[in-house]
């Protein structure tokens, strides 16, 4: 028959020491995920798992601030916004081999200033007491403009005429001849209609901060309404709301224009429709804003 120890031959104290060590070591170094068990004066313990909370892109935090005298800063008040990522189109050189880059997606960090969401020292936006301060993204937009339609200069493609060689046309009740000469015969086939494609890709990315409720109207750029938070006289908000958490694709679709007219006849980019009437705050006649509660 197998003889038990006796109680006082039993070494708790030792294995109380090395049960600390082993538990100090799983905690640290955590090679199973779950829960750890715990020695407590009541027995053991056996922990939750560990769960980790996921934090979307562009995640934004408000911190306070106090003033030397231990009151609150109303000045000091500053958003700090998790990093995140545009995706659009990118132009490596401008060289026509580039071109499809117009169609891909590549990722852009926006900036807080002239630094990066993802720098070391994290940037931040102050926010404006007594106001309602406005977050914006601007996208900034290029433009580069192919010739797509232009028969014997590199074109792409030509538009077939309607116009007949040798015919006549009337003009004002008056007939005109129309006719190709021999000079120019080997390299012209009838009308032509000279296009061009003008492609936009994105040159910078920023966020930034207005306490004006009328939406920027700038050409060549594009803003998004990421949120807005409004701030007592000593910094303290009292109201908010985030719209935007997750990355953000953005497109802006090519233009197709005669390209014998130059920027006396038209405005490149094409400047924005005034929204007339309309402001940040008036936020019941933005599409796809559903107020609740």
């Amino acid at each position: 028959m197998i003889q038990l120890p006796t109680e006082e031959n039993i070494p708790f104290t030792k294995i109380r020491k090395k049960f600390s060590e082993l538990f100090a070591y799983l905690k640290r170094v955590r090679p199973i995920e779950g829960g750890l068990i715990e020695m407590t004066p009541s027995g053991f313990k056996v922990n939750k798992p560990i769960q980790q909370k996921h934090t979307p892109q562009f995640h934004p935090m408000v911190r306070t601030s106090v003033d030397e005298a231990g009151g609150a800063d109303a000045s000091g008040t500053k958003l700090f916004i998790k990093t995140g990522y545009v995706y659009g189109p990118w132009d490596y050189s401008g060289s026509d081999s580039d071109r499809l880059n117009a169609i891909n997606q590549f990722p852009f960090e926006p900036k807080i200033g002239t630094t990066l969401l993802s720098a070391d020292e994290t940037p931040s936006l102050t926010l404006e007491p007594g106001y309602t301060n406005f977050i914006l993204l601007k996208i900034d937009w290029h433009q580069r403009v192919d010739v797509i339609g232009k028969s014997g200069s590199g074109g792409s493609f030509i538009i077939a005429p309607s116009l007949l060689v040798n015919s006549s046309v009337t003009i004002d009740g008056t007939t005109h001849a129309v006719s190709i000469t021999s000079s120019d015969a080997s390299t012209h086939n009838g009308v032509i209609v000279e296009l061009s494609e003008t492609n936009y890709y994105i040159n910078n990315v920023s966020i930034i901060s207005q306490t004006s409720e009328n939406m920027p109207q700038e050409n060549g750029s594009t803003y998004i309404l990421m949120g807005h938070y409004t701030l007592d006289n000593f910094g303290g908000p009292t109201d908010s709301r985030w719209f935007l958490e997750g990355p953000v694709w953005t497109h802006k679709h090519p233009r197709v224009v005669d390209s014998t007219t130059d920027a006396s006849d038209r405005t490149e980019p094409p400047a924005p429709i005034d929204p007339s009437g309309l402001s940040l705050s008036d936020l019941h006649d933005i599409p796809g804003y559903v107020e609740t509660g």
